[in-house]
């Protein structure tokens, strides 16, 4: 999933091998504005965008900056893991939300008590379940937010991987009451090891976040945000994006074709972008069970109700396809048919 970065260097000013700049390095922060405002249809300030150790690391500062022990998040159920993690160990009161074909069920949310603090939405590919939230969500969230005085925090995990012509959109891009905070990361369009994401903050937050992060935050190392700088400032980025997303789509066709030979056990959800899908299970199936045993022939995934805050009546697989040649995904989900058999009990 990685890609060669430039072999030269820039000229950069002498503080690129110093401590660096708190916030992160200027020019990378240039770099993703002009990327969010050409590929995401957000228009912003460099001045919003701090740079992070990764989107963890984002969740964490937010949760901890925003969110007080025992205020109330709105979070999508099932939902990121990562994400439910950080806001946990906050102290946050986490509300589980249903999401549906139509992403984030809004309606579900303004029937429990409304005081919440924040909401943390996908709205571009749900997580785990890969749906996009509808405008009419979007509003209605947004909405919400605005009549509680809450924020919304956008994890935009995987926005640039889509199949079609055109993304979906982000919630940001139609956010005019500065209400959302927007979370992109490199580990996915890159490599994972770079530990490299990026927050864009509503412009109210932008010196609350300035004065946390100029009194304690150590930043991310900055030789290794002017490399990025440079593969984005050059093109090096957008183009990688695009042949890697011709790669993912043409691997999610060949899970797509495994699956197809083993539907009577497992029905793959269709996604439009992305590097995992779900495979939904008759009900019944022992989720547990199955990933187990899957493991132990050698076939690794994931199981739906491992995302869930609160129990789901959906039994299912998270497949990912992102890191797998073809020809390997039909070998694993021929064995994974046959672990399948064994727990099918319709038989």
């Amino acid at each position: 999933m990685g890609a060669a970065f430039s072999t030269h260097w820039r000229k950069e000013p002498d503080h690129v091998t110093g401590y660096g700049e708190p916030f992160g390095y200027g020019r990378l922060r240039s770099a993703i504005e002009q990327q969010l405002n050409a590929s995401r249809g957000i228009k912003c300030e460099p001045e919003q965008i701090f740079i992070v150790n990764g989107a963890q690391q984002a969740f964490a500062l937010i949760g901890a900056m925003l969110v007080n022990p025992g205020e109330t998040v709105w979070f999508e159920n099932p939902g990121a893991i990562g994400a439910r993690n950080a806001f946990l160990a906050n102290g946050a009161k986490l509300e589980p939300i249903n999401a549906d074909e139509e992403g984030f069920c809004v309606d579900q949310a303004i029937t429990r008590p409304p005081h919440f603090r924040l909401a943390f939405v996908t709205p571009s590919h749900q997580q785990p379940l890969d749906h996009i939230m509808s405008l009419a969500r979007r509003l209605a969230l947004l909405q919400a937010a605005k009549d509680a005085d809450a924020v919304i925090l956008e994890d935009d995990y995987d926005g640039g991987f889509h199949y079609g012509d055109q993304p979906p959109p982000t919630l940001k891009s139609i956010d005019t009451q500065e209400r959302v905070i927007y979370v992109g990361t490199f580990s996915k369009s890159l490599f994972p090891s770079l530990r490299l994401g990026y927050v864009l903050l509503s412009r109210g937050l932008v010196t609350s976040f300035d004065r946390i992060f100029s009194a304690w935050q150590s930043g991310v190392p900055t030789c290794m945000q002017a490399k990025v700088a440079d593969f984005m400032d050059e093109g090096l980025f957008a183009t990688h994006v695009r042949t890697m997303r011709l790669i993912y789509k043409f691997r999610y066709d060949a899970l797509v074709s495994a699956t197809s030979k083993i539907d009577h056990l497992i029905r793959l959800q269709a996604t439009g972008s992305g590097f995992h899908a779900v495979g939904l299970l008759p009900d019944g199936c022992d989720e547990i069970k199955i990933v187990e045993s899957a493991k132990s022939e050698g076939v690794v995934v994931a199981a739906l109700g491992r995302y869930a805050t609160a129990p789901i009546k959906q039994k299912g697989l998270v497949l990912g396809f992102g890191s797998t040649p073809p020809e390997e995904i039909h070998k694993s989900v021929e064995t994974l048919g046959y672990v399948l058999v064994r727990f099918d009990n319709r038989r």
